[in-house]
């Protein structure tokens, strides 16, 4: 083992400088001179958080001022990060250290790096007593001269100053009200001061994010650190600014609304807007004042158009919540992930649903006294704020409609699967008694509408359904009665009973099992095409054929702005992608001694591609982690003798006008198909394709005789 001191650190101060002055051999070992000092300081930053007495010395401070002086911006940001981590004692033992590193950390808070300004700003609030005198210093002069007309030169400033407001409230919150209602909303926020590039893309790397919206983001991580700074919402100023971030959501990150705006640079204001809202969640005072429909709107950043909006907002959420720092009910986001159409998302969610699951069971365990506050801990209450969530999903607009049940049941599944893995203390009997419970009561958001409280008890019954028929014990008792949130729950009325059963008993069957209605051919014929959030079927090649039977085609949502379209992606089978539902395990034996049910799943699911589905709203072709998020058009070929079918307003958003649409459809049509589409090929040399393969042996004489009626009811359409 390494017995980390001071005569240890000194050592390692000595090697790093040889490095600065250039008479290390580190040429000779292989690596860069910059190289070894940016290591070397890595290594003794570490040590800094662990052994910081050991650093302690005017020949280790010095060795670290020269660093400072440094180009290199990760050397100097290092630096500043172990002096505040370290310094406590400089003031009183070390003066010439001390009035040698003040002038340094001014600098570096008025005109370095982002990350410079904000570790100087928290060295200065650290290690010297006369912190607001150094602060103030620091404060007066970045909010005079901030100019929106030079945004480049905006964003240390904003970092500055958003981290003053957050570490000294008492001193600095009450000027800060006037930068952020003349500046930084007024003028920065709410004016687009340059023309975005029109290029399609839904995503650009850092480096080709303009200055105006770097600006922008960090805008609205000040007004977030601001309001944290003075926990507490007596000016309302919280409130305003949650109305502010919900309209820059609503309005698909172009507040202004003058189309000045690139794609990329919206997508990077959505996701920045969303984070702010879970940010502030984290506030108890704050999160009593966020409205469900804000909550909705936050809720739906997890399935934006962007993929890197999804994958970043989704490790936000996640990192917040395995530390309980957010409430139970931002969990429950999780269940939307069933509808990303890209593979590891949906894993990676499931994963992040685990790990959570898991950590608040074990906390609960090792805290007795925890049992006070179960309704804020224990996973099995995030099935009443799941369920509300549910029923004001803006693609859930017809309460009876079987596709959107669809869709309703998988996001509910995806979460029950792995609520229902362990039936501790009867938590099977104890979510069907939420559900049955939910039914007593209104939707506070909207007590008084007849189809909100119908869609509600709709989703109870679709989760009354689903737990019913994964689980035998669901019937047992209760352990105790559940307490409802009363935020989206009114309370049960007296003497009110709801027995009535909000789903048909053949759209039970059809949710369990998958198999539809016989239809006549004529029914094909006679669906309208124009319906709303509907497109023409579009016929496969004789080639995709073969892959478009799909086995999980009832429990994978569709993407957003198209239909239910036949796949021609691999059938996702066996134990990686059908973790989300485990009841479906194909084999390639021949299939004998099978469940009935499973059975009748596997058949349904070989014969109800074809149908022509009402969809999600905002998720569109997605293109996957590393390829470029393009707006595209399929290049499939519609019958041109049918009415076009008009696009559906994207979830969450407000609908844009088919001219922008059309805008990009000349750049766009011969672009290829986005490899984040809910149903992207796959080649049959991949494992995906053989595992394809596979799954299609099983009931393949059955799939060959109901293939013909399909296929007439395909030539029909077109």
């Amino acid at each position: 083992p390494v017995h980390i001191d001071s005569e240890a650190i000194s050592a390692l101060v000595k090697l790093m400088n040889k490095s600065i002055e250039g008479t290390a051999d580190d040429e000779e070992e292989g690596v860069s001179p910059d190289t070894a000092i940016r290591s070397g300081l890595e290594l003794l930053k570490v040590l800094s958080f662990t052994h910081p007495t050991s650093f302690h010395s005017a020949e280790t401070y010095e060795s670290l001022l020269q660093c400072l002086r440094m180009e290199d911006d990760k050397v100097a940001e290092a630096a500043i990060q172990i002096f505040r981590n370290t310094g406590h004692k400089i003031e009183t033992d070390l003066p010439q250290i001390r009035s040698t590193l003040i002038p340094i950390l001014h600098q570096k808070a008025k005109r370095g790096t982002p990350h410079q300004a904000k570790q100087a700003v928290h060295c200065i609030h650290a290690i010297f007593t006369n912190k607001e005198v150094q602060l103030a210093q620091i404060f007066e002069p970045l909010s005079r001269s901030l100019n929106a007309d030079v945004p480049e030169q905006l964003i240390t400033p904003l970092v500055s100053l958003g981290h003053i407001s957050m570490l000294a409230p008492d001193q600095f919150a009450s000027p800060m009200k006037s930068v952020v209602a003349n500046f930084i909303v007024k003028d920065l926020l709410m004016n687009d001061r340059s023309t975005g590039e029109k290029n399609g893309k839904l995503w650009s790397p850092d480096e080709e994010v303009s200055p105006e919206v770097l600006a922008k983001v960090q805008a609205i991580k000040l007004l977030v650190r601001w309001l944290l700074g003075m926990k507490n919402n007596q000016s309302k100023s919280a409130n305003s600014t949650l109305r502010l971030l919900s309209a820059m959501l609503v309005s698909e990150g172009d507040l202004t609304e003058q189309k000045r705006i690139s794609k990329s640079d919206m997508s990077r204001l959505r996701l920045a807007a969303g984070s702010a809202i879970m940010k502030l969640a984290q506030e108890p005072c704050y999160h009593e004042i966020i409205t469900p429909e804000q909550f909705q709107l936050c809720a739906l950043v997890i399935n934006d158009e962007c993929y890197q909006v999804r994958q970043i907002f989704a490790q936000k959420l996640h990192k917040a919540l395995v530390k309980l720092l957010l409430p139970l009910e931002y969990m429950a986001i999780f269940a939307l992930c069933a509808k990303d159409p890209v593979k590891e998302r949906r894993a990676h969610a499931r994963q992040c649903l685990l790990k959570n699951i898991s950590i608040r069971r074990e906390y609960i365990k090792q805290n007795p006294m925890a049992t006070e506050k179960l309704l804020s801990l224990l996973p099995e209450y995030v099935v009443p704020y799941m369920i509300h969530l549910l029923a004001h999903d803006p693609d859930f607009t017809r309460s009876q409609d079987v596709d959107q049940l669809r869709d309703i049941k998988e996001c509910l599944w995806f979460m029950l699967e792995v609520l229902m893995t362990k039936n501790e203390n009867n938590s099977h009997a104890f979510m069907k008694k939420m559900a049955e419970n939910i039914k007593l009561t209104k939707d506070a958001q909207s007590p008084d509408e007849s189809k909100t409280n119908e869609k509600l008890y709709t989703v109870c019954d679709v989760a009354l359904c689903v737990i019913n028929s994964k689980s035998a014990l669901c019937n047992a008792e209760s352990p105790k009665d559940p307490v409802l949130p009363m935020k989206f729950f009114t309370q049960p009325e007296k003497d009110f009973c709801n027995d009535k059963s909000y789903i048909s008993e053949e759209t039970r069957v059809l949710l369990l099992t998958g198999k539809p209605k016989p239809a006549g051919v004529l029914g094909a014929v006679n669906k309208p095409l124009s319906a709303t959030g509907r497109k023409p079927y579009v016929r496969s090649t004789g080639a995709e054929t073969g892959s478009n039977i799909n086995v999980n085609s009832e429990l994978n949502p569709s993407t957003g702005n198209r239909s239910r379209e036949q796949s021609s992606e691999a059938v996702e089978t066996g134990g990686s992608e059908n973790e989300e539902n485990p009841v479906r395990i194909i084999s390639v034996t021949p299939v004998k001694n099978v469940d009935p049910v499973k059975n009748k799943e596997i058949i349904s699911d070989q014969t109800t591609q074809g149908n022509i589905s009402s969809d999600r709203g905002k998720k569109r072709n997605v293109a996957a982690a590393g390829a470029e998020n393009i707006q595209q058009k399929t290049d499939e070929k519609v019958d041109e003798s049918g009415p076009p079918a008009p696009s559906k307003p994207r979830r969450g958003r407000r609908p844009k006008s088919e001219s922008q649409g059309n805008a990009t459809k000349n750049d766009d049509i011969n672009k290829p198909l986005g490899k984040g589409r809910k149903r992207a090929a796959v080649s049959q040399d991949s494992p995906g394709g053989l595992e394809a393969g596979n799954a299609k042996a099983p009931k393949l004489q059955d799939g060959a005789k109901k293939a013909a009626p399909a296929e007439r009811q395909i030539d029909l359409q077109r």
